[in-house]
Formats: structure tokens, sequence, C-alpha cells
């Protein structure tokens, strides 16, 4: 996730570096000085810089554009401590203020304050959504900030309203399908994605969590099968399109194909569900021995899910 933060704040380093301020009369000593600053960025002169942007701070200290340039230059220098500490002093100034939000983000992420990194990006995502609600990459982002904060219901609705606007905006049907799936509402779900392939009837995420949606309800299994295979078209190694092509035959009772694709998915992701797949797989065919295997293996793996704890407990009490 961090380097997702380090691209998009990049933008802070390339818009800060030589730009001049839009308003605002400066006094001749406050604008020399500013200017000072500006020449000694322009030639890497870090430190030089920062001895005239601090006077230049000391004529105008409300100036939020001056405390900018000044955490740029500590950057710069890779003096993150102090960049952090001249970008709250402005925050308290201008506490809306999205440059400096961006900024704070870019400190945070160098720094490894992840807590700080968080709530700072959530937040700038949000105030960036409220000033531009009808631009759907901002929104996209800030429904997958919500998802990684497993906060689904508050991504469910930015989905909701980015289809208002756009109807056929193929990724949030996918993710409100997903969402909905999620928070066991399997309905909406399957009427979403069933909605997206009239869209676009190739889209793989779809086509495949479609597919696995029915397999699991044990229903429309041929259809399953149909939407899963279309899916391994376009990605054939793909393993999570793998394990749910072995998942059908496994609700089929084609046990023999079943373990064929999910070996193969297992080869191809790492997921906690392709193990417990493998591991019910082998139960089924009588071999408990191989089956706990798996599900010991996925644990190792993924010792917070609860799914293969209680199966490993299950069966090792059987042996």
């Amino acid at each position: 996730m961090r380097l997702f933060f380090l691209l998009i704040t990049t933008i802070f380093l390339l818009t800060t570096a030589l730009s001049y301020p839009q308003n605002g009369e400066f006094i001749k000593n406050l604008y020399s000085n500013y200017l000072k600053g500006l020449y000694h960025m322009e030639k890497g002169e870090y430190t030089r810089a920062l001895q005239s942007l601090e006077r230049a701070k000391a004529a105008d200290p409300e100036s939020i554009h001056i405390r900018l340039k000044i955490a740029t230059a500590f950057i710069r220098l890779k003096e993150f401590g102090k960049a952090e500490r001249e970008l709250k002093e402005a925050k308290e100034i201008d506490p809306d203020n999205l440059d400096l939000s961006l900024a704070l983000i870019f400190v945070y992420s160098y720094l490894q304050k992840d807590e700080e990194l968080e709530k700072e990006y959530g937040y700038f995502l949000k105030k960036a959504h409220e000033l531009k609600p009808a631009n759907t990459n901002i929104s996209g982002y800030l429904a997958q900030f919500y998802f990684y904060k497993q906060k689904p219901r508050e991504a469910i609705k930015v989905y909701e309203k980015i289809l208002e606007s756009n109807p056929e905006h193929i990724d949030a049907i996918f993710w409100l399908g997903y969402l909905y799936s999620d928070t066991g509402e399997i309905d909406k779900a399957i009427e979403i994605w069933e909605r997206g392939l009239r869209i676009n009837p190739n889209y793989g995420p779809i086509l495949n969590s479609l597919g696995y949606t029915y397999a699991q309800q044990g229903a429309n299994l041929q259809r399953a099968k149909e939407l899963i295979v279309r899916a391994l078209e376009a990605e054939p190694e793909n393993g999570a399109y793998l394990d749910s092509l072995g998942w059908v035959y496994y609700k089929e009772g084609n046990l023999e194909k079943a373990k064929k694709y999910l070996e193969k998915a297992v080869k191809n992701i790492e997921d906690p569900e392709v193990y417990e797949h493998l591991g019910d797989l082998y139960i089924r065919l009588g071999s408990v021995e191989k089956g706990l295997e798996y599900y010991k293996k996925g644990l190792k793996n993924f010792p917070k899910n609860k799914s293969l704890k209680e199966k490993v407990e299950k069966y090792e009490e059987r042996n």
C-alpha cells in the first residue's frame, strides 16, 4: 500500500518545487527572501533555501505556501521529522488544505507511521471526494480505502453513488457485487453481476465471481462452469479462476477433475480458500491425512483464518 501512496504523493514534490504564490501582497523583504529560497531550491541548495524561506516565514507566519516550501526543503534533505512538524503547524492554520494533507501522507510513508498515514489518507480522500464528487477515480480510491479498513457499508454507498452517475462503470459493478456478497447479500450480488455481464460479457473478474457464487450455492452448476471457463480462456493460469473451476467440479461430484484444477490452482495463487478446497477434496476422497496436511499448510500461511483452524482442530481430534 505504501508504494501507492509514494506514487500519488510524487505529485507533491513536482508541483511545489518551482511554483510561485498565487495571491497576496508581499512586502519587499518577504518577497526577496521567498525568491531567494526558490532560487536555491532550483539549484539544489536546500540548506541555503531553508535560511531564506525561514526569514520569509518570519515576515508572514500564516503563509501556507511558504511552509510547504520549507517542508519540501526538509524532505529533500531527508529530514522528515522536521518536515512533519512544519506541516502539522501549517495544518493548525489551515486544517482543510489538501496540499498539506498530501504532503503529510508523503512524510508519514517515509517515517513508516502507518496509523497516521491511514488516518491522513482517509481524510484526504474524503475531502477530495467532497470537492469533486463526480470524479470516479477519487470515489473509487475512497471506496477501496473503506474496503481496506473493513468498512463495507461505507464502500457500498460510494460504489452505489458512482453507478448513479455512470451506470456502466464495470469496475464499480464488480466491486459492488463483491461487497454485497461479502456482507451476505447474495441475491443483490448476483443481480448486479448479471447486469455487468450484459454490459461487458467478457469481464473476467465478474465471470469468475458469479460462477463461483453459483457453485457455492450448489445451483446453476452448468452456468457456473460456462462462466468460469470463459474467464479462463482469457487468463488460463489465473489461480483464482482455476480454483473456482475445480470447486464447480467438486460440487458436481467429479472429484478427479476437481483435483486436477485445484492442485494447479495452489501452484498459482496463495489463498486460504484454495488450501481449504484441497483439504475438503481429499477428505471426500477418503484421505483424511492428506486433507489435514492441506488445512495445516493453509493455516501456517494464514494463521488468522478461522475456518482452516476449525478444520485442523476437528480432524486432528479424529486422528
